[in-house]
């Protein structure tokens, strides 16, 4: 074939390359934690009994954490993606970050009093650097009172092994007949996006059961940043939406807007209004139903188990109606044909904020706007892995989920803080860690600073070099792009 010229033979070797690092921008987290004391209020007081030889808590903690930034999905790819990145380990003052093993050996030593002790650590850096005080990050409600929406969902963690401590059978979404885990979660919305709350649950724990928990969160966030209750919005789905529920929300001061436990009560408070009822029409879902609402106003509502003498509970309701139309194959003898029925179905929405706050339309949006954690579920599958089990020690896991949920909020501070005014600032979690932070680069120390030599091929690294120039203020993090 004409032209093609013989590149000769190929060879494989390996070279020292004692500066270059796979994750160049880890430096910036490794910074940041320093300067926020993070690692060492998480180790401060890990009381567990196992052996320190090579690694302390602290520098396991950390290789963990690396492991995290980096966008492992399980604790084996720790061995073939950390451990040999030295440049890595010397960003956190190791030589080498310790083996897989040794991190294994750590979560397996976690007992409850590490998970009680991980959770305290997780407050004390709320209160500390949390960013729930800045009322410009707040949602703007249509009368232009500001509010901090809290977040409540539930999601899971399905498992097929038999050795897995404290997981039992439930409701897994589609996923039914198994065994796992649940996670109860409460994340502090608008711009703040910040985990307040979580916590691993057996498979058959309800979601109601964590509402005290978030409330007590609340209280401790609220002192320390000097917010009112009246200051939160409580948002979460069906799950919540029970009389129990709103009663612990209504008792702690807080706002709340929540959808419904059951369509059947939907549809019985739809029946008793009085004819005069104005609905009005919203549009159509992306299923094709016609959808109405009408704001139902004051209504006295009842739990099934709440007890006779127990007053019944007072709330705001939006109620909503959507019409849809479907194709069924006629039923008995002939011909397959087909007819066309009308299906109709009721949903109800409670919260205290009265109309002239919040309209019935702007009810709605409201409680579409929720979509946070459940992005932040997908991220923290698509940019942690954390629907994979790290230990089947029931503790051991909790503690890693306790040391996930702290690492999700130092990157969002180094967002915020480090990484202002730049193009990283305002990035998603998946795209910050699976693409940002993966950007190999060479560091250099100098004596009053840390040169980061970006690849020059990267689009990413010329808009970060260029805005991080272009900022009105000096940090003592050069970053450089590098041309061969």
């Amino acid at each position: 074939m004409v032209g093609r010229e013989d590149l000769g033979e190929i060879r494989l070797t390996t070279a020292e390359r004692p500066a270059e690092t796979q994750s160049g921008l880890l430096i910036a987290v490794a910074r940041e934690a320093r300067e926020l004391g993070f690692f060492e209020t998480l180790a401060e007081g890990l009381d567990l009994k196992m052996k320190v030889v090579s690694y302390s808590h602290q520098q396991k903690l950390e290789t963990l954490v690396a492991g995290l930034v980096q966008g492992t999905r399980h604790i084996a790819e720790l061995q073939t993606r950390i451990v040999p990145d030295t440049v890595a380990a010397g960003l956190f003052g190791l030589a080498r970050f310790p083996d897989q093993s040794q991190i294994n050996a750590f979560l397996r030593a976690m007992g409850p009093a590490q998970v009680e002790h991980l959770e305290h650590a997780h407050q004390r850096l709320l209160r500390a650097h949390s960013l729930a005080g800045d009322r410009a990050r707040w949602w703007a409600l249509p009368s232009g009172q500001r509010l901090l929406p809290v977040d409540l969902d539930q999601t899971y963690l399905v498992t097929r092994s038999t050795q897995a401590e404290g997981a039992e059978r439930g409701h897994f979404g589609r996923k039914r007949g198994q065994r796992g885990y649940k996670k109860s979660l409460a994340l502090l919305g608008g711009s703040v996006r910040e985990v307040l709350w979580q916590r691993l649950e057996p498979g058959n724990t309800h979601a109601q059961e964590a509402v005290p928990a978030v409330v007590a969160a609340l209280a401790d966030l609220a002192a320390a940043h000097h917010l009112a209750p009246g200051d939160f919005l409580v948002r979460g789905d069906s799950q919540y939406g029970g009389t129990a529920t709103v009663r612990q929300l209504q008792a702690a001061g807080h706002h709340y807007l929540l959808s419904g436990y059951t369509p059947r009560t939907a549809q019985a408070l739809a029946a008793r209004l009085p004819a005069t009822a104005v609905w009005h029409l919203r549009g159509t879902d992306s299923n094709g139903a016609t959808v109405w609402y009408t704001d139902a106003g004051d209504q006295a509502l009842r739990g099934h188990d709440d007890p006779p003498t127990l007053p019944p509970m007072r709330t705001r309701v939006i109620l909503v109606v959507r019409v849809a139309w479907r194709e069924r194959k006629k039923r008995g003898r002939g011909a397959p044909a087909t007819v066309r029925e009308r299906v109709v179905s009721y949903e109800h929405y409670l919260t205290d904020l009265p109309a002239a706050v919040l309209p019935a339309d702007a009810v709605l949006d409201g409680y579409n706007a929720r979509e946070t954690e459940e992005s932040f579920f997908r991220t923290e599958q698509d940019a942690f892995g954390a629907q994979y089990l790290r230990t089947h020690v029931f503790a051991g896991q909790a503690a890693f989920l306790w040391v996930l949920a702290s690492t999700v909020n130092l990157l969002r501070w180094v967002q915020q803080r480090l990484f202002a005014n730049t193009p990283l600032e305002q990035l998603g979690l998946t795209r910050l860690v699976t693409q940002a932070l993966r950007l190999p680069a060479t560091v250099i120390q100098t004596a009053d600073a840390w040169l980061v030599l970006l690849p020059a091929a990267a689009r990413l690294a010329h808009l970060l070099v260029r805005a991080w120039t272009q900022r009105s203020y000096q940090l003592p993090l050069p970053l450089l792009e590098h041309f061969p």
